[in-house]
């Protein structure tokens, strides 16, 4: 794979991912000020402990497909079809344990009936997953760079229709449902028109193995990722209320917001590495340099302008409610200089079947982190989330 193919892919991801983040900014904005805090705060919880869970219907599945498609094309549609079944299996077990795990935590009727609608989005999310992951095996980013931004739009439009008709906030899970259908159904279409690969559904016996033999690192990291980005919420929502969740969620909606741009050149860089660890070390190593520069250029200015313009960009979005959520942007933002360094280093280890190391790595973040939440949040709420 060469250097102009990364490079066209990473255009093709930004583009779609640039697009995708201004709609789904514009519009969490329009939601927390039609919402309130409280309400944004319910809304942004069940997504979030959803979120946490939504690893367990993958478990690095995606991750692993990418690369071995991308050793071995032809091999693609037997791939797809093992891990849609493995994908099914795995998304009955992971709702039953979403529902089991928030009746434990007593949460409201109100949040349990968003879990429920959020867990439907997560098992839809799964398949077009691994769908625009056969693709990245293919090297070819361009049809999921529409469907990403095309199936934001359609969110939004559901989103504002539900919106202007004053419908419950469960309808506004109902949207996402809409978005994350169209991206199945065009993921599916173009993955069979476009590159001859038709989803279905198989067991293979050997092929299933080797996915549970492989899939372990990738899967612990998911899990330690996702724990990682999102028990914050999880435990200000039951540490200090919905409300502290509607403040430190305006925050984290802007910092996670630009994560896409890190993101996206791991995901271009994915495939190319993974060859070049099998067949060229030291290409593999300049890339990963070239990113590394490129992505400090754009974080630090990004990082510091936003600490600098955060009260103005919170009353700008979200109004005087939110306010209180200033200090906590000007906080958190600075972790995007790690989140943006990471990705690369990620991809790296993960391309060089150095995953266990990766995994390591984001096992002792999610512990640390999770400990710091634990002292900080009781005593300082969402500053204390931003500081962990």
């Amino acid at each position: 794979m060469s250097m102009g193919k990364v490079a066209k892919n990473t255009l093709y991801l930004l583009s779609g991912s640039v697009g995708q983040k201004i709609l789904a900014v514009v519009y969490f904005a329009i939601v927390a000020r039609r919402l309130g805090v409280v309400g944004t705060g319910q809304y942004f919880t069940a997504l979030s402990f959803t979120t946490i869970f939504s690893i367990f219907v993958d478990l690095g599945l995606a991750n692993v497909l990418i690369r071995e498609v991308a050793r071995a094309p032809a091999k693609a549609e037997k791939l797809l079809a093992n891990v849609l079944g493995i994908k099914i299996m795995l998304a009955a077990l992971t709702v039953l344990v979403v529902f089991a795990i928030a009746s434990l935590l007593q949460y409201s009727p109100i949040i349990m009936t968003l879990i429920a609608l959020a867990s439907a989005v997560m098992v839809i999310d799964a398949i077009h997953l691994v769908f625009y992951g056969t693709m990245r095996g293919f090297q070819n980013l361009r049809y999921e760079a529409v469907g990403v931004m095309s199936g934001q739009a359609i969110t939004i439009l559901f989103g504002m229709v539900f919106l202007f008709l004053r419908l419950p906030v469960e309808f506004l899970i109902v949207a996402l449902f809409c978005g994350s259908l169209w991206n199945v159904i065009w993921s599916g279409t173009m993955l069979y028109q476009k590159f001859g690969v038709r989803p279905h559904i198989a067991f293979d016996r050997q092929l299933v193995k080797f996915f549970a033999s492989v899939t372990v690192p990738f899967a612990l990291a998911g899990i330690f990722s996702r724990v990682y980005s999102y028990i914050d919420t999880v435990m200000l929502s039951k540490l200090v209320g919905d409300t502290a969740v509607g403040l430190y969620s305006a925050a984290y909606k802007i910092t996670f917001a630009f994560q896409f741009l890190p993101m996206a050149f791991a995901a271009a860089m994915y495939p190319a590495m993974s060859e070049y660890a099998a067949h060229n070390r030291a290409k593999l190593a300049e890339l990963y340099v070239m990113v590394q520069k490129y992505l400090l250029l754009i974080v630090l200015p990004l990082s510091t302008g936003i600490f600098v313009l955060a009260r103005q960009i919170i009353l700008l979005m979200y109004g005087p409610l939110y306010l209180g959520a200033t200090l906590t942007l000007q906080i958190i933002i600075f972790s995007l200089i790690f989140a943006f360094l990471y990705w690369p280093s990620g991809s790296l280890l993960n391309a060089a079947d150095r995953q266990k190391q990766n995994t390591f790595v984001m096992g002792l973040t999610m512990v640390v982190n999770i400990i710091i939440n634990a002292l900080l949040i009781p005593k300082f709420g969402t500053i204390g989330a931003a500081v962990s």
